[in-house]
């Protein structure tokens, strides 16, 4: 009889039933090889031994592209899409990167657009789609009503995935632990001291912004403090500078911001009023970016695996254009980290009685 208390290793897949990342799994390669390899393409460079282990493994395993997929994709054309909103982001640099160096690694080329652009140009769009010129779309949801016409159009001919989403539904999606971001950005300023720390919030998309306000949450349950003021920030400087306007002067000593370029505006919003960072207002965002170091003073943040978001995503949707079910994925390695400079600190003392 084994033992309950030894650890009992992945069971392999049914014969007939086997998936493009089983046969990778069991072959020790990427998914990627495996599609390329089994498609003939010509400009893999693999070695002998490599390719008739990953052979054996499919004899083995009946692996068989999946028909319907292939159907729908009619035609393969090595290029791979993204789509963003406000492709100058500089938040998306680095999800791009991993996004290319994956897209290259396997063969294919990335394009990247702006997601508002596509929905306004619909049919141009549509016609790019039923042209066959993609094999597959990734795209950033973000606030307005672009992101269901973009996702209508290319979902019928086209393997779709959402970036730096989750979701459970017919659409895959790569995600990233947005709760244990504001977990740690709440925690840090709680540790610093601070009691009333306030929430500047994304509002869309739902289930990424409620998530990063789940995280500011918990933090403060797990530190005996009430919740603090919530407003939204939005994803730009603008929306973080209004925000800043509408919390009540004196409500908060802290505030966490859901977005980089937010906390930014909020940065510029609070010296507008008066206040001084980090002696009368401490901030802190979620997402890094280059020039975060250099404000004045110097951004803290929780730096995300943006790099190997790109890099799952491409990799998910490989599989997809191989045949797989729509993925549903965290992103939990590298884990969020806090940085810490010189926007946060202890919350100003109060004058004790005479």
């Amino acid at each position: 009889m084994p033992d309950p208390c030894q650890p009992v290793g992945p069971a392999r897949p049914a014969r007939g039933r086997a998936k493009l990342s089983d046969v990778a799994r069991e072959a020790g390669v990427s998914p990627a090889v495996v599609s390329r390899l089994l498609r003939g393409d010509e400009k893999l460079r693999i070695r002998e031994e490599t390719r008739q282990r990953v052979l054996a493994v499919a004899a083995e395993l009946r692996y068989t592209p999946n028909e319907v997929a292939r159907a729908l994709r009619r035609s393969e054309v090595g290029i791979l899409g993204m789509a963003v909103h406000d492709t100058s982001n500089p938040v998306y640099s680095e999800i791009l990167a991993g996004a290319q160096a994956e897209a290259s690694a396997a063969g294919y080329a990335l394009l990247l657009a702006d997601a508002d652009e596509l929905a306004r140009t619909g049919r141009t769009f549509e016609r790019l789609v039923r042209g066959n010129r993609i094999d597959g779309l990734m795209l950033q949801r973000g606030p307005g009503g672009s992101d269901a016409a973009v996702a209508q159009i290319a979902s019928t001919r086209l393997p779709l995935l959402l970036v730096n989403d989750r979701t459970r539904g017919e659409v895959g999606s790569v995600g990233l632990d947005d709760e244990a971001a504001t977990y740690l950005a709440t925690r840090h300023l709680a540790e610093l001291g601070h009691t009333a720390i306030a929430h500047l919030h994304l509002g869309t998309p739902k289930a990424r912004s409620a998530a990063r306000t789940r995280g500011w949450r918990r933090a403060l349950a797990e530190a005996g403090l009430p919740e603090g003021p919530q407003v939204r920030g939005g994803h730009t400087t603008g929306d973080g500078e209004r925000a800043m306007r509408g919390l009540e002067p004196g409500s908060a000593t802290g505030a966490v911001v859901s977005n980089v370029l937010a906390a930014v505006g909020a940065m510029s919003g609070a010296r507008a009023q008066g206040l001084r960072v980090p002696d009368d207002l401490s901030i802190v965002a979620v997402h890094d970016v280059f020039f975060a170091p250099h404000l004045t003073p110097p951004l803290t943040v929780v730096r995300m695996p943006l790099r190997e978001l790109g890099r799952r995503s491409v990799a998910a949707l490989l599989r997809q254009l191989g045949g797989d079910r729509p993925p549903h994925e965290v992103v939990s390695e590298p884990e969020p980290e806090l940085v810490v400079r010189a926007s946060t600190a202890p919350p100003p003392r109060r004058p004790g009685p005479a």
